[in-house]
């Protein structure tokens, strides 16, 4: 957040407002840091937290930090792939959220209170919790995979799939019967769990695997613009599914996407964002790298801090 104002400035402060033109209906958001609080309004009504916002407006992007999503950690991988996810299921992000404060207080009370009524409490909730976020996790790969089906592309399109300790119970038991086996298998590994302080059945150790389906090899294996190719695919499915559901609406952010792709490759993708009909934000340092886009386009130019209009 700091580093939104100036280098030259005393003042850490700074506000930004949109406005949301969804058919005849306006919403107004601003953000911002008044005196280094963080300050976050709908309507001109102040809100507790910029979650908030994701029930009006949805980001996505490309980054060059995702360059490495596919080859990197794991945890990296699941991290984006949740954040995918809570776009179509809400409640997806704040499960995760209460399940990680669930498996920190088992794992405080298996080392401290050692209260085996409480344990079973705490492993109850922990269990229901990872069922919903699995089912969550398998019918939005679904979806993911239907989309592809859908909609052609020429960009290359990987074969999404996740695997865990959880989700082989999910899989081979009714939601009842698994529901009952995760409780079984989270009691079983208390005394491994507390000498090691992890929690070992559990969906923050799913692995997300995504592989290139002619020849079966992880993307993370693959070339560096095969894995950019299947980033844009699944970024392109999710605007669609996104839209589809209307969980608010859905804006892209492509920095610094362009000059990995060649001509042929950008007037593909251009012509693919022009078929979903989403608000998307290119940059780049290269102006040629939008010719394909100035006469369907606003084009500005930034530098030293002052943004101008390119006609």
């Amino acid at each position: 957040m700091a580093d939104m104002s100036s280098r030259d400035s005393r003042i850490f402060s700074w506000n930004l407002e949109l406005v949301l033109k969804k058919e005849q209906y306006k919403t107004f958001l601003s953000v911002g840091v008044q005196n280094g609080r963080r300050t976050a309004k709908i309507d001109n009504d102040n809100v507790n937290s910029l979650a908030k916002f994701e029930e009006i407006l949805w980001l996505l992007w490309v980054a060059p930090s995702m360059d490495s999503i596919f080859s990197g950690a794991s945890a990296d991988r699941r991290s984006f792939f949740d954040h995918l996810a809570s776009g179509y299921d809400k409640k997806h992000k704040r499960r995760i959220h209460n399940l990680n404060a669930l498996q920190k207080e088992r794992l405080h009370v298996m080392l401290f209170q050692k209260d085996k009524r409480w344990l079973t409490t705490l492993e109850e909730k922990i269990a229901w919790e990872s069922i919903q976020i699995t089912k969550t996790r398998l019918e939005f790969i679904k979806l993911l995979h239907e989309t592809f089906a859908e909609h052609p592309s020429s960009f290359l399109r990987p074969f999404v799939n996740i695997s865990g300790v959880v989700e082989k119970i999910y899989e081979n038991n009714s939601e009842e019967n698994a529901l009952l086996e995760l409780i079984d298998a989270l009691r079983n590994s208390r005394s491994d769990d507390a000498e090691k302080q992890i929690t070992s059945v559990s969906v923050q150790r799913t692995m997300w695997r995504a592989t290139a389906p002619q020849t079966n090899l992880e993307a993370g294996n693959c070339s560096t613009g095969e894995q950019k190719a299947f980033l844009i695919s699944i970024i392109l499915a999710i605007a669609r599914i996104y839209l589809r559901s209307r969980n608010g609406i859905p804006v892209l952010l492509l920095d610094d996407l362009l000059v990995h792709l060649d001509k042929t490759s950008r007037q593909s993708l251009i012509e693919e964002l022009l078929t979903i009909n989403v608000q998307t934000f290119f940059t780049g340092t290269d102006s040629h790298l939008f010719e394909g886009l100035s006469s369907m386009a606003q084009v500005y130019h930034v530098e030293k801090s002052i943004c101008t209009e390119s006609r």
